[in-house]
């Protein structure tokens, strides 16, 4: 990205990259190993379960100088009592002014990517989720767009949450995320190339519907 554009520093506490490989790690580990349990369980009970199907979409608000707002509609299956997964969409739009100068930049990020869920215990999960997004930024100066940059960039979000998760009915959740990748192009990275906590709220419904919880 070329240097005259600015990108957003919302003043987070850097993560040191030893932490970032040691919960990268961990949370691989703990992906393959659920992940094995889970396939064995469901070849035991076999069976495509329309219940299990959910459609919904996490949102991002977010504030500094400006604001950031965002859509993530997703379509899932619960694989069975513990996993999800499945493609979330990305639509984040953001604005900031600088502190500095008469200048401002705003961005549209689009994209999409496979997710998983993991829920060890009723009501907290750990996920991660690769989205590759197009984005398109514009810089104003004294109000008059001054240049224009259109970018790509892979993320590979890794987190945990909590909420509320009943298969055949619905589900909500809070999450906080980071961004385990190092492209300089990330919307989750800010200009000096720190990483910046995703923050998510999900709303979830399943197409199907039961009596029972599974």
């Amino acid at each position: 990205m070329p240097g005259k554009f600015f990108r957003p520093d919302f003043g987070f506490i850097k993560i040191p990259m030893s932490m970032k490989k040691i919960i990268f790690s961990l949370l691989a580990s703990i992906f393959l190993t659920v992940s094995l349990f889970a396939q064995d369980e469901e070849e035991k009970k076999g069976g495509w379960k329309k219940d299990h199907l959910f459609i919904g979409s996490g949102i991002n608000l977010g504030f500094s100088n400006g604001f950031i707002i965002g859509l993530n509609p997703e379509v899932g299956y619960s694989i069975n009592k513990i996993i999800d997964a499945g493609i979330a969409t990305n639509v984040t739009y953001f604005t900031q002014r600088s502190q500095v100068v008469n200048s401002s930049l705003r961005y549209l990020a689009v994209g999409a990517g496979p997710f998983l869920r993991i829920w060890p215990v009723r009501s907290i999960f750990i996920g991660g989720q690769y989205e590759y997004n197009k984005i398109s930024y514009s810089q104003r100066d004294n109000s008059v767009i001054t240049d224009r940059f259109k970018a790509s960039s892979s993320s590979f979000l890794i987190g945990a949450g909590y909420g509320s998760r009943n298969i055949g009915q619905s589900q909500f959740y809070t999450s906080i995320m980071i961004d385990a990748m190092k492209d300089i192009n990330s919307p989750y990275r800010d200009s000096f190339g720190r990483v910046l906590p995703v923050f998510r709220t999900g709303f979830i419904f399943y197409l199907g519907r039961k009596n029972h919880d599974d």
